[in-house]
């Protein structure tokens, strides 16, 4: 991969590809004087790098969770970093994944009113997704991502090496935003991915690195064309207005990028039951789709539909009594369209959970 350029509204950003912790770390601006926001479980899998890397009384460690990345958890954190000297003059270097990112993220949009903030992305999902985007989403009480800014990081670092250590449903979890990328791409991306997850371990480094390339290549067009996320960048949501329904009716019991492959499912589901798409393509999708989500589907049975329902009538992106959900008329070809709740989701959703098909047969 060579170095990729964003450009947004406040400066345009690079992410860059780094051999190792140690030569993305030696690249961090005034890093002598840096404050460093870290994942306690990535500090505690890497601590001699870390150590050596990192001065101790500069680094404030996060546990990454989703009752971390509230509202309400987020003052000790900006405590501690105060506590630690990081104020506009400084940098803040965020290392972690997507719930690291969304606080450090935040963070460094509102403190001092804006401060250089740089991030090391360590999951799958983070490198070949969130890490670009410039959007912070950060949840008040039982609200989940109602709060939020665009605030991009000035540099991002990619390091593949520290992929290796991720739990195999981490891997899935980043998968599941990258399948999402390829379909939203076209039917050609989505089949040659499909292939090389057939025939590769999906641990496999150079398949990884391949796939996060490809990945920020789709995603860099919609958010720099729609930067806050008025327009077309809404179909990057494919899969979330289910998927976060799901996660949330679960207790996050499922990792977010399944929880966008059973989204993306759903998605297709209603869009055979609105005559968009034909039962075929469902067919395909949930028959390939199947390994990446399983055995997920059965804590969505233990669940209660009405608390996901719920949760998709707090989604931030919904106007009056419809649901904007992004649909799909096949491969590539996805639209967000009002869908009403009760009449349509909520049936479609519980015969979706059952196994029941998307037209009765």
């Amino acid at each position: 991969m060579s170095t990729l350029t964003i450009q947004a509204r406040a400066h345009a950003y690079t992410v860059e590809p780094c051999a190792d912790l140690a030569v993305a770390l030696a690249g961090v601006t005034g890093k002598d004087r840096a404050i460093y926001l870290v994942d306690s479980r990535f500090r505690a899998l890497y601590r001699g790098a870390l150590d050596a890397l990192l001065p101790a009384d500069r680094v404030t460690e996060v546990e990454a969770s989703e009752p971390a990345k509230s509202f309400e958890a987020l003052t000790p954190v900006f405590l501690d970093l105060l506590a630690r000297g990081l104020k506009r003059d400084r940098t803040l270097v965020v290392i972690g994944g997507g719930v690291l990112q969304d606080i450090g993220c935040f963070i460094a949009s509102v403190l001092s009113r804006g401060l250089r903030w740089e991030l090391l992305p360590t999951t799958l999902l983070a490198q070949a997704d969130s890490c670009i985007g410039s959007k912070s989403s950060i949840n008040i009480g039982p609200y989940k991502n109602q709060l939020g800014t665009f605030y991009p990081p000035h540099r991002v670092m990619l390091v593949s090496g520290v992929l290796s250590t991720l739990p195999p449903d981490e891997i899935r979890s980043g998968l599941g935003e990258v399948i999402k990328l390829q379909l939203l791409a076209g039917d050609a991306g989505f089949r040659e991915l499909m292939t090389d997850l057939g025939q590769r371990p999906s641990s496999d480094p150079d398949l990884l690195s391949k796939w996060v390339t490809r990945s920020l290549a789709v995603k860099k067009p919609y958010i720099e064309s729609d930067e806050f996320d008025r327009g077309v960048r809404n179909l990057l949501n494919y899969g979330h207005t289910f998927g976060h329904a799901y996660e949330s009716a679960t207790a996050f019991a499922i990792p977010h990028g399944i929880a966008v492959i059973l989204g993306m499912l759903t998605a297709t589901f209603v869009s055979v039951r609105l005559g968009l798409v034909s039962v075929s393509h469902y067919d395909e999708l949930n028959r390939l789709l199947g390994p990446w989500h399983q055995p997920y589907i059965e804590a969505l049975r233990a669940a209660s539909l009405d608390d996901m329902l719920t949760a998709i009538r707090h989604d931030k992106k919904n106007t009056g009594d419809s649901v904007n959900c992004i649909l799909t008329r096949g491969y590539g070809l996805m639209e967000k369209t009002p869908v009403p709740l009760n009449e349509v989701l909520a049936p479609a959703i519980a015969d979706f959970i059952v196994g029941l098909p998307p037209v009765y047969r």
